[in-house]
């Protein structure tokens, strides 16, 4: 039939549906006309004659079934064929479009190309309908209800193959639809190998940004801590001041580097843990009494609290990462606590779970601000109390590192009175347990590791690092402690000069040119080299965190002995040699000192009776001797260095008589046994002597500073 000749009458409420419709029949040259509801669409088969009704089925007013109804019970208009547009959804959308006389299903949304060739079967088989129409119909029960069919046994087979070709229409959309998601899965999988490959280049670039970064960065700040110490000469006041903000500054980028570099670590899924049974009351002591130096600062007290008759199993932990979260915690609770104010370390057993808890009387955190606490660069409204500044990562990065020891981590705090942070880890019953120590953390500030003598080997150490900033600055605090230090610029030159002198300690960066520090170990503890001591301490040295967290296990299967996280912190730095260079039990003056009682260190009646028990003036001496002796010392050391024989003399009298005017008695024992050496010309053992008589002035001081704040 030509569509010229044939006209639609289109019946659907929705105005945009009605129009797209539409246009695409009239783009197959069929003529139409549009209704909003059943009802008009009845008028206008009234006043015009339409060869075929397309209709959506639910419209107000009149639905598509009621239409085709009236359509089939019309003398006049009953032959016309209806579509009925339907999503076609329930089963009973096809009895009722049995029982309404419906002609033909279109599915919606509906392709096109399928409607047209669906409208001209329709109308090619309409003559056959005229020919084998049947009024008989047909009584039948679907889902509990009947129904009565008066639809022709045509119209029924045309229906029900309307039904199918949806089905299969429906069948071949889903397949394409299917097609689509399959190629559109292998694109995101290709994305995220992509981006997997992107990630990858961003932490080879973060670790090698590490490396440029914190060398400088560790330049400045460790050159401004050697200025404010005046290791390189007296500062006026103004001077100092500045020195200070160039190193706050420097420190805090420092910090902001390194916990930047920790989290996006972290978040990568690269956190490896190094775990060993360890005793947490001994991790927490070391933690307390490394962070009473800055609570003394702030004139904060910070204690540890245990029950002494209470044991704790040793748990698996990785101690550095264990010791990196409580030091932020109680550098938290130091920084945001008021002058004056207390910091409390508590430790207990509760079902099966260690519960450690940071508890402070600071300002509190305000109740909306606890729930973002712990994600990354979140911050407070809360200000610290002298100025310290924060990089808003430290807590993500600590609970990280807590849920990965499958721990928990939670804050209660209240504004006015305080914040009390609580980490739970958990145990086995089977795990070993031990007793808690039985004496205090205060009472253990005394003990033989704090005074312990800096006896040094006289062969020196060897510094092996390609940074010429990194090397001065290395270079500059260990001479000023008084060690003998050669240089090698990479892994060979420090091969090299293994091979002819027999150091007693390496300090060993990784990432050097021409041979890296794991080569050189190679060739270090390899027995057919010709290394004179193959069994020489190696601390390993690196500014890129994944060094440190890639590889503790490497860097010690390598054979090295320690390692160090650049840039180095004196304090780090000297506890490591500590170490490994003459261990106690084999240096004498360890047993003269740190074993012998009180009363052979320090007799504090020499100068009470001298000064008449005036303890105002006493303890005014005391002060000016604790100031200038070690300055002393440290020019003895300089002169002996210089093989200054005039000076040492000069200097070692005035040590001696100072000392003996206050009553530090082993001072004065120790200046004795350095006179034969001098005649002897013995300048190692001089130098030796030098760092025994600081350890020996760091015990009388922590007698003298104990004994003023009692009397006070």
């Amino acid at each position: 039939m030509d569509s010229r000749n044939v006209r639609i009458l289109i019946i659907e409420d929705s105005l945009t549906q009605a129009l797209r419709l539409q246009d695409s029949l009239e783009k197959h040259r069929y003529e139409t006309q549009i209704a909003n509801n059943g009802k008009a669409g009845l008028v206008l088969l009234k006043e015009k004659v339409f060869t075929l009704v397309i209709s959506d089925i639910i419209m107000p007013e009149m639905d598509g079934y009621e239409l085709c109804r009236q359509i089939k019970i019309d003398e006049q208009l009953k032959d016309i064929p209806v579509i009925l547009l339907t999503s076609l959804s329930d089963p009973q959308d096809v009895i009722e479009a049995l029982e309404c006389g419906a002609d033909n299903f279109v599915t919606k949304p509906y392709n096109e190309k399928f409607l047209i060739s669906r409208i001209q079967n329709i109308l090619v088989n309409r003559e056959l309908r005229f020919n084998g129409m049947s009024e008989m119909g047909i009584e039948i029960v679907f889902a509990g209800k009947k129904h009565f069919i008066t639809s022709s046994r045509m119209q029924i087979i045309d229906l029900l193959f309307s039904t199918y070709e949806n089905a299969i229409q429906k069948n071949y959309e889903l397949e394409q639809v299917n097609r689509e998601l399959i190629m559109t899965q292998r694109e995101l999988e290709q994305k995220n190998i992509e981006l997997a490959k992107l990630n990858e280049q961003k932490n080879y670039f973060l670790g090698m940004a590490a490396h440029d970064l914190r060398n400088p960065m560790g330049a400045i700040f460790n050159t401004s801590e050697l200025l404010i110490e005046e290791d390189l000469g007296p500062l006026n006041e103004e001077q100092k001041e500045m020195i200070a903000a160039v190193k706050s500054a420097s420190e805090f980028m420092l910090n902001l580097v390194n916990d930047f570099l920790d989290i996006a670590h972290i978040e990568s899924g690269k956190l490896t843990l190094n775990q060993k049974l360890e005793d947490v009351t001994r991790l927490l002591e070391k933690n307390v009494l490394f962070n009473k130096h800055f609570a003394m600062k702030k004139h904060i007290t910070l204690d540890f609290h245990y029950d002494n008759s209470n044991t704790f199993p040793l748990i698996p932990l990785d101690a550095s990462k264990f010791q990196q979260v409580m030091n932020n915690l109680i550098s938290n609770a130091i920084k945001y606590t008021h002058s004056g104010g207390v910091v409390q370390v508590f430790i207990e057993k509760k079902e099966g779970q260690i519960v450690i808890s940071v508890k402070d009387n600071g300002q509190g955190i305000p109740e909306n601000e606890i729930h973002d606490l712990f994600a990354p660069f979140q911050r407070t409204s809360v200000e610290s109390t002298a100025g310290e500044k924060s990089t808003g990562l430290g807590l993500a990065i600590v609970k990280k590192i807590v849920n990965a020891h499958r721990g928990e981590i939670w804050v209660e705090s209240q504004v006015g009175k305080g914040s009390t942070f609580y980490i739970s880890l958990p145990f086995s019953d089977t795990e070993v347990s031990i007793s808690s120590p039985k004496k205090s953390v205060k009472k253990n500030t005394a003990s033989k590791e704090q005074y312990r003598p800096n006896a040094l080997k006289s062969s020196g150490i060897l510094l092996v690092e390609d940074n010429i900033t990194s090397r001065k600055v290395a270079l500059k605090m260990l001479e000023k402690k008084g060690f003998h230090v050669d240089i090698a610029v990479n892994g060979q030159e420090a091969v090299e000069k293994l091979k002819v002198k027999n150091y007693g300690l390496v300090l060993m960066d990784l990432h050097m040119p021409e041979m890296n520090g794991f080569d050189a170990m190679k060739m270090i503890r390899n027995p057919a080299s010709s290394i004179l001591n193959h069994q020489i301490p190696v601390i390993a040295m690196t500014a890129t965190s994944t060094d440190m967290n890639r590889s503790q296990d490497e860097i010690i299967n390598a054979g090295m002995n320690d390692f160090l996280l650049k840039p180095l912190h004196r304090q780090q730095l000297f506890e490591k040699i500590k170490k490994y260079l003459v261990p106690p039990e084999e240096n004498d003056l360890y047993t003269n000192i740190a074993d012998l009682p009180d009363e052979k260190i320090f007799d504090p009646n020499i100068l009470f009776s001298q000064v008449e028990e005036d303890k105002s003036l006493y303890h005014d001496i005391l002060r000016r001797y604790q100031s200038k002796v070690p300055k002393y010392i440290d020019r003895l050391h300089a002169a002996i260095v210089q093989k200054d024989n005039e000076f040492i003399i000069k200097i070692m009298n005035t040590i001696k008589e100072d000392s003996e005017a206050v009553g530090a008695i082993i001072i004065t024992q120790l200046i004795d046994r350095m006179a034969p050496l001098l005649q002897a010309e013995a300048f190692d053992q001089l130098a030796m002597y030098t760092y025994t008589l600081h350890d020996a002035l760091d015990r009388i001081n922590f007698w003298v500073n104990q004994k003023i704040q009692t009397i006070e």
